[in-house]
Parts: structure tokens; sequence; C-alpha cells
């Protein structure tokens, strides 16, 4: 990461960009909270982008985000078409306004261009960036630990698991960082008015429960709310001591090669407390029933007992077999 002086102001929007923006809108979406349709605003591209541009420019300039735009549509979607649709067997989707979703789009392009020219994302990052994708991120994994098993090597995986990651984002936290990345001030008040007096409501049998206060966390199903939680862990590469690290947005993989189980063992265990720490200093959680561990080596060389042996906080991390990564499912042998 760079340590070069930057800084960062968000740029207004031409009326060009606004129409364009409105006539790439995509068919078959559905609706967030305010019920407006794309089909509906594509049409009226024309005529309502010279308004929209002078209400994105106005947010820009001021640093503050309508509250009308701050209500998220909470769909449950059943996990399990052939269970009935419970809170634990649902998977919310949150919907937010479509005028909202296109001024995230221009403010989060601005956010990732300046990052990426200043050097600021860690380069272990896969997600968002151009070139990268989830492809590139087994790749880096898979060959450095193919190429440790070529050499005799026991390498050691830890598969981590954040629980509700995006709703316990802090915001002071995230505003602490992205000040300490040259955000200016308008810049951080537009962010801070982003994040602020948010709601949502559930959506069900085409009824809105009342809305509920969100006092943390930061938005889900918008690009921005994404690039803000990358923003939020960039730096958790850098508590690493021993271990290397390869992140897709929220999935990270910490990894360690040695000549021995027990070397291996050592150095994860080792950088699990320095996670540990750096967890409970921006408020997370890591989930340590779902976080796993996996000894990568050759069947020749497997202990025929013990693999690695690690914990957190007193409870013992799960040794698994194989796994799914990035939606590949891997095994201990890399066969």
């Amino acid at each position: 990461m760079s340590n070069k002086i930057c800084s960062f102001s968000l740029q207004t929007v031409s009326v060009e960009e606004v129409l364009n923006l409105l006539k790439s809108l995509p068919d078959g979406k559905s609706t967030g909270y305010d019920l407006m349709d794309n089909f509906l605003l594509r049409c009226a591209a024309p005529q309502i982008a010279v308004p929209l541009r002078y209400i994105f420019n106005w947010s820009l300039e001021k640093g503050m985000f309508a509250n009308v735009w701050k209500h998220a549509k909470l769909c449950p979607i059943p996990k399990d078409c052939k269970e009935p649709a419970t809170p634990a067997n649902s998977r919310p989707i949150s919907l937010l306004p479509t005028l909202s979703k296109i001024l995230e789009g221009i403010v989060s392009r601005q956010i990732w261009e300046y990052m990426e020219n200043n050097d600021l994302i860690t380069a272990n990052q896969h997600a968002y960036r151009k070139n990268h994708s989830t492809t590139t991120a087994l790749v880096d994994m898979t060959d450095q630990w193919l190429n440790a098993m070529d050499n005799g090597k026991f390498v050691g995986v830890l598969f981590l698991d954040f629980s509700a990651a995006f709703d316990l984002v802090d915001r002071e936290i995230i505003l602490t960082k992205l000040m300490h990345y040259g955000f200016k001030e308008v810049a951080l008040n537009w962010v801070q008015s982003y994040l602020t007096d948010r709601k949502q409501s559930t959506y069900i049998n085409g009824l809105f429960s009342p809305h509920h206060a969100l006092n943390c966390g930061i938005p889900q199903g918008s690009c921005l709310g994404l690039l803000l939680y990358l923003i939020y862990t960039n730096d958790l590469s850098y508590a690493l001591a021993e271990t290397q690290a390869t992140i897709f947005a929220d999935d990270t993989t910490i990894y360690a090669a040695g000549q021995s189980v027990q070397q291996v063992q050592q150095a994860l265990q080792g950088d699990l407390e320095n996670i540990r720490e750096w967890v409970c200093q921006n408020k997370l959680v890591l989930n340590t029933k779902k976080t796993k561990v996996m000894l990568v080596c050759s069947t020749r060389k497997r202990p025929k007992q013990h693999g690695i042996q690690l914990s957190m906080g007193g409870v013992q991390i799960e040794e698994v077999a194989e796994t799914k990564l990035l939606g590949v499912q891997l095994d201990n042998c890399l066969s």
C-alpha cells in the first residue's frame, strides 16, 4: 500500500452521464421501497436527466444524502424451497431505491478510481479490481500451495467466517479510516450522511412492515456498501506476521507453508491471535464455528492421527478434509 500523500474530493456529474446511466438501467429488477420501476425511469430519462443531475450535484457539493433514499426494502427469500418460509430458513435480500443506487454508483466509481490510482488497496484483494476475479484469487492461492507441496512442504489454510459482517461495521471507524486515506471534509460528510438515519421495512405477501431503524452497519444490496466494506477490512492483511492472505470481498483465506505440521500450526495460531485482536479493534465478530482449517499436503506425507489444531478464545477450530471456496470444491490434496 502506498505511503504517498493524496486527497479525495467528490466530483460533480454531467447531464450526459446521468442520461446514460438512466438509459442503461436493466430490465427485470425488483423495485425498492419507492416502487419505482427501471422501465419507467428509462422511458422518462430525457425528461428527468437534467433535474436529477441538479439533485445529484447538490448532494455531492453539500455532502448530504437524501433521507428518502435511505429506506431499504427487505425481502426474505427461502434458502430451501422445500422447507416452509420461516425466519431461520430465509435469506434477507435488501433492495434499495434505484435513484439511490445510481448516485451510489457514481460515488463508488470515483472512490474506487482514487483508491486504485493511489495504490491504497491491498494487493491481496481480488474483488472489484480490473483483471481480477474469483479465478485470479483461486489461482493465486492454489499455485502457492502446489509449489509448496512440490517442495515437500505442508500448507495450513484457514477459512475465516465473519458473522453479519456488513451489519456490524462501525460507522465511526469507517469514517476514521476514510480520513486516513485522504478523504476531505465534504466527502466524509457525504459518507456520514449516507450511513446515518437509515431504515428498512420487510416486504412479504405484498405488504410492508413498519420501518426499523438501522443504527449500525453499512447498506447491503449496493456497490457502495461493498466498497466501504472492502475499505473497512483493507488493513486486515497488514495485521498478519507469519501468514499470507487472499481476499475476495468478504471471503478471507489465510495460509502458511512449512517443513512440518507444527511449524505451520504455530504460524497460523500466532496470526489467529493477531486476527482476534484486529477483529476486536474493528468491532467485528469472527464466527469460530464456521471458521475452518485444512491441512494441504500429499497423501504420502499426511499425518495418520492429528492434523492442525487451532483455537480462538478457547474454541477449537474445526479441521476439514474439503471445503467450498469461491464456488469451487477443494480437498486437502488439491486433487
